[in-house]
């Protein structure tokens, strides 16, 4: 028996990943009535707390039969697929990281969707109401969702969020009867699950991949202000790297604090966006950026230089 498994990255997921593929699944149910599962082998970070986890809609434990066919969510860089996944056997990609729709076009028997857009819980919500099975949208699968969106699009005021983002937060809210004030609720149930263990948050969103002249090793937490964020801490996660940045997204001020180690990487960072470091080991940008967009523009920095 041959299986569609959706799954998305390795090592670390995020609520973005975690909520769209459980969305998706439940839209291809319906459409082809196929064994559809959603797994993954990787962590879920911080940003799926257990108020997310309590909602009915969960994940299948992973299986492999050898015969299996895999979809990509929020990941499109085969560096980083889930360790489940064969390469030979994807028949779908859908993400919002860009950066790989070259490589992708060089196998047109895999459907590909790669868009910068702020969340691919926003793509998914898309696919559902395009298919015209709206039905399955019931209160915690638009919980899922607009937590996604929240996340992913710092509850929408992120750079990255685009009117579609917005529309499919609204109706989302609007269909699964989701209380407006549920961002409140969801970012204070993160932030109770990162001061739990700050130590593992950070090493559980960790990102380690090349962008242009940045570091391979990028972290990202996201608070309300700096009271809770214990430096010290965070120094600790990075000693056994010798360069590294962590960018901590601050909601209160609405701004990025880039905290960062190695012998040239305050050079860089200056270079990058033309802003002098506060310090020998910090960034202040006036507006958030989110990892993905610091990544974005360091590639995007290379190529104008090529």
């Amino acid at each position: 028996m041959t299986n569609i498994i959706i799954t998305s990255g390795r090592k670390y997921i995020d609520i973005d990943a975690y909520a769209s593929m459980i969305a998706y699944r439940e839209l291809l149910k319906v459409i082809d009535n196929n064994n559809v599962i959603a797994s993954t082998t990787a962590t879920l970070n911080q940003s799926v707390p257990p108020s997310i986890l309590d909602l009915k809609y969960s994940l299948n434990e992973p299986i492999d039969n050898g015969n299996d066919k895999y979809i990509l969510l929020d990941v499109s860089n085969p560096d980083f697929f889930d360790e489940q996944v064969r390469l030979g056997k994807i028949i779908e990609i859908i993400d919002h990281h860009t950066g790989f729709e070259q490589y992708w076009a060089k196998y047109p028997n895999i459907k590909t969707q790669i868009e910068f857009i702020g969340s691919v819980c926003t793509l998914v919500y898309e696919k559902i109401i395009q298919s015209r099975h709206v039905e399955i949208l019931d209160t915690d699968l638009c919980k899922l969702l607009v937590a996604g969106i929240l996340d992913n699009t710092l509850n929408l005021k992120a750079s990255i969020t685009t009117d579609r983002d917005r529309s499919a937060y609204n109706e989302l809210l609007r269909l699964g009867k989701v209380p407006e004030d549920f961002y409140k609720e969801y970012f204070s149930a993160c932030e109770a699950e990162i001061t739990k263990d700050f130590e593992k948050a950070i090493k559980d969103d960790l990102k380690i991949e090349k962008a242009g002249i940045l570091p391979e090793v990028i972290g990202q937490m996201i608070v309300l202000n700096l009271d809770n964020f214990d430096h010290k801490k965070m120094e600790e996660v990075f000693t056994e790297y010798p360069e590294w940045i962590m960018n901590v997204i601050l909601l209160e001020e609405g701004k990025s604090y880039i905290y960062f180690g190695g012998d040239d990487v305050k050079q860089r960072l200056e270079q990058l966006f033309d802003k002098k470091c506060e310090n020998n080991n910090l960034l202040v940008l006036d507006k958030f950026l989110l990892r993905k967009q610091i990544m974005k523009k360091a590639r995007d920095a290379v190529s104008i230089q090529c």
